[in-house]
Formats: C-alpha cells, structure tokens, sequence
C-alpha cells in the first residue's frame, strides 16, 4: 500500500524529532505528505483523576509555547513538514476526527519501553481505537 499522507504524532517530548525523522524517511521514501500533529490530552477524562491537571485554554501563552515547540521540532526535519496540527481532547477521536479530515492515512507513533508504558499505553489505544493505519516505532532509553 501506497501512503499518501502520513503524520507524526508527539507528546513534545525529547523523542519528537526522532520519530518526527522515521517519518521523514518513509515519507521521502513514497514522495508523501508529511505533518505533525500534537493533541492537548489534559483537558479532563481519565487524566484529571491521575492528578494531571487541566489547562486554561484561554491562556495564550499556552498555544502560543506549544506552536513554537512544534515550530521548532518541524525545522529539524529533514523533509518538509506540509502542516503542525494542534488539538484538543480525547486521543484517539482527535486522531480519527484529524485523519478524516486531512486525508491521513498513517499515524506514526512512538512507544517507550518503560513501567508507564505498561499502564498507560497512548500507543496501545491507538491501537484499539484508530480507524487509520499505524506505524509504532519503539523508543530505548
């Protein structure tokens, strides 16, 4: 199968521009699109009863940290990065909601080998849940 437009998916961590590389690679590859996307996950659910608290999401300073921390890992890439995309809300429906929309149809993924990991799995959602093919590449620390 062809991929036509592919996305990395990052928490904004020091793992982005590793993964943000895998998919520059495999987009040159198969001369497809490539974006980023980052989904703002701490607005309630689940994660505000593990004690990760909610953003105000009128505070500007906020948007505006996360579009130039994205910014800055888009101007690592070795391929160009056609778009950053940013949102907010539950996982896995902001990535089927974005798919949809934007024509995505592989999300790349990244997966640490750690305790957390074994718990809390965004990956392993992704997995269960996704309407789009996914690519996880496995980060070693």
């Amino acid at each position: 199968m062809a991929y036509h437009h592919i996305v990395v998916a990052t928490d904004l961590s020091e793992d982005a521009e590793f993964l943000l590389g895998k998919g520059a690679k495999l987009a040159s590859a198969l001369n497809a699109r490539l974006s980023l996307i980052y989904i703002d996950i701490h607005r309630g659910g689940y994660y505000a009863e593990l004690g990760v608290g909610e953003y105000n999401y009128t505070d500007r300073t906020f948007s505006e940290r996360v579009k130039n921390m994205l910014n800055a890992i888009k101007d690592q890439s070795s391929y160009p990065v056609e778009e950053v995309i940013i949102s907010r809300g539950e996982l896995t429906e902001e990535l089927n909601r974005a798919a949809k929309e934007k024509g995505i149809d592989l999300i790349i993924f990244g997966h640490h080998h750690d305790i957390w990991s074994r718990w809390i799995s965004s990956a392993r959602q992704a997995i269960n849940n996704l309407n789009v093919d996914l690519l996880v590449i496995p980060i070693a620390k």
